[in-house]
């Protein structure tokens, strides 16, 4: 591991003592990357690090994955003739009162915790950490910023290109070739036209994509390990004046949000902002998810703005910003950024066109 891995885990150390919490238990996930620089393959075979609050960190897995393992980093390999709990229960800190989990621990695994170790209490790590990796350090920022530079490059790739005639599978396919060329890896794109679009995660098809047309890009990848996540709307020939007034609606109400958004900022706040402007049009029923979440090593991961988090926004937290208006059997519109908390308010990373471009 290095000093970084280090300095990480004392600050989560630092996070579980005040808490009250012995120790964290966390699956394969960003959260290991995070921690430990560990690749771990997630599936149900039995993976976890042991980070007790002190005490030196134990990574438990199976014999064959063993071999990954920095030299640094204690492990307990079980076979597959084996039972992993047991080596589990051994690598928790003894006479611990209270464990914090993460959030893909298997619920075989939780269960098999509770049932050996009824006197201990087993908690949420998010709910305890507020997110483990949610304040990115300069060396994450800069990565974010590469992967939302190079997203933004490919989409402009993408918009130079015809598009009538194209079936949404087609344009999806367009979009991650030119998020590739762009060096991106681990590269996602959806193109959802029509009605289609009234679906938030529409499953993009073959959908021929005609004039006028609404078309609803959601695309990203990974750049030095982390990621960008974007959604973009435009029309095909000339838009109606409701898709119009629509975009224009979806559009005030991101820049309500990121006026919003600050240190301090309670997140919850944040989502309503967005929300009370698309109210005062008559829209706030058809937002029907939460405004955003974060960002970094994982699509989705601590903050979520979201209606009820009390939460604060603090100064390196990258989050979407992505309010959306769905009307089923017409369209959809969504515009969605990548954010950085700043000192002095807020910063897009994301650049592309937000106005909605009519495009051939």
């Amino acid at each position: 591991m290095t000093e970084l891995h280090v300095q990480r885990q004392a600050r989560l150390r630092e996070r579980l003592t005040t808490a009250g919490v012995d120790a964290a238990v966390v699956p394969p996930s960003g959260d290991l990357v995070y921690l430990t620089g560990l690749h771990v393959h997630l599936s149900e075979r039995l993976a976890l690090l042991v980070l007790p609050a002190r005490g030196e960190p134990v990574m438990v897995l199976p014999a064959f994955e063993a071999s990954r393992v920095p030299d640094d980093l204690r492990s307990l390999p079980w076979h597959e003739d084996e039972d992993p709990l047991p080596l589990l229960l051994e690598a928790l800190p003894q006479g611990a009162r209270a464990l914090a989990f993460g959030e893909r621990v298997a619920a075989s695994e939780l269960l098999g915790v509770a049932a050996a170790r009824p006197e201990v209490r087993l908690l949420a790590l998010e709910r305890v950490t507020g997110g483990v990796r949610a304040v990115k350090d300069e060396g994450e920022i800069e990565s974010l910023r590469g992967a939302a530079a190079a997203t933004d490059r490919a989409y402009a790739a993408l918009l130079r290109q015809p598009m009538a005639g194209a079936t949404e599978r087609e344009l999806a396919a367009r979009l991650t070739d030119a998020m590739r060329a762009e060096g991106l890896e681990e590269t996602f794109a959806s193109a959802a036209s029509g009605p289609n679009a009234a679906f938030p995660h529409h499953v993009t098809g073959d959908r021929v994509v005609g004039r006028g047309d609404g078309v609803l890009f959601d695309f990203g990848g990974r750049w030095r390990g982390y990621l960008s996540d974007v959604s973009r709307t435009v029309a095909l020939a000339e838009p109606s004046a409701q898709l119009r007034a629509v975009h224009a609606a979806v559009l005030a109400a991101q820049a309500a949000a990121i006026a919003d958004l600050r240190p301090g900022a309670r997140l919850g706040d944040v989502d309503a902002a967005a929300r009370g402007s698309l109210a005062a049009k008559g829209l706030a029923e058809a937002f029907t998810h939460r405004l955003g979440h974060g960002l970094g090593l994982e699509i989705h991961e601590p903050p979520y703005l979201r209606g009820g988090n009390d939460q604060p926004a603090e100064v390196g937290h990258v989050v979407t910003v992505e309010p959306g208006v769905y009307l089923p059997g017409q369209f959809g519109v969504r515009i969605e950024d990548d954010v950085l908390v700043t000192e002095d308010g807020c910063e897009s990373l994301t650049q592309a066109p937000r106005e909605l471009l009519v495009v051939d």
